[in-house]
């Protein structure tokens, strides 16, 4: 498949920003705003029936920016040198996946640092599907992330929003798998009326040419959501 990378935007909250650019799509051109707060401002994705808005959410570590790299990386690309580590995401990254037939699909992944978890909410707004991704064997932080899931599951702006929880790092030891995870978050609980759930085990291997079949698995899954929605 021709899969192709289109735009990255990368905004750092490490900085109060005057003003927050990010990705207009369909012009492809960068504009600006007022940003409120700490340089943090509600965004969304325009109207267009040809492009799909993803929303990556995750706690800081959970894998959230080594597989939207690899999820956008086209097939048979080299990728970053083996010794080269991936930065994890402080504000926001946008990247943006098509494969020539199905629509467009905008991931916007955010950083998942509890000072930047707070400004969460205001990415939901035109969210088709939500991914959230769990660091599968870290046991310490499992309370934080069933209490993230239920404020995600409680706002109106992501009501009937289907929803794919990644189980990360399956090679590492203890990791637990994607039963095992759906019971720990109580995701069964989820009516189908008003979410669709899918929970996959995924891993990633950053130093290789090698995208994991896992990773191109979340792929086939967030193409065939957007072509269906």
């Amino acid at each position: 498949m021709g899969f192709k990378l289109k735009a990255l935007v990368v905004v750092s909250s490490g900085l109060v920003l005057g003003v927050c650019t990010y990705a207009a799509y369909r012009t492809w051109k960068k504009r600006q705003s007022s940003a409120d707060d700490e340089g943090f401002e509600d965004v969304s994705k325009l109207e267009e029936s040809l492009e799909k808005k993803v929303l990556v959410l995750g706690l800081e570590g959970s894998g959230k920016s080594t597989l939207v790299s690899q999820i956008v990386k086209e097939v048979g690309q080299k990728s970053i040198a083996s010794n080269t580590m991936y930065k994890p995401t402080e504000g926001f990254n946008v990247t943006s996946l098509s494969d020539g037939g199905s629509p467009t699909v905008n991931i916007w992944e955010i950083g998942g640092k509890e000072s930047v978890r707070r400004y969460w909410p205001k990415f939901f707004q035109d969210t088709d599907i939500l991914v959230f991704v769990v660091d599968a064997s870290n046991n310490s932080n499992q309370s934080v992330v069933v209490s993230e899931i239920k404020s995600l599951l409680g706002d109106a702006r992501l009501t009937s929003v289907p929803i794919l929880v990644l189980a990360n790092k399956q090679d590492m030891a203890g990791a637990l798998n994607a039963e095992q995870i759906s019971n720990v978050l109580d995701l069964k609980s989820i009516p189908s009326r008003s979410h669709q759930v899918k929970v996959l085990e995924t891993q990633t291997r950053p130093e290789t040419n090698e995208i994991h079949q896992t990773v191109l698995e979340v792929r086939k899954v967030l193409l065939k959501l957007s072509s269906h929605m």
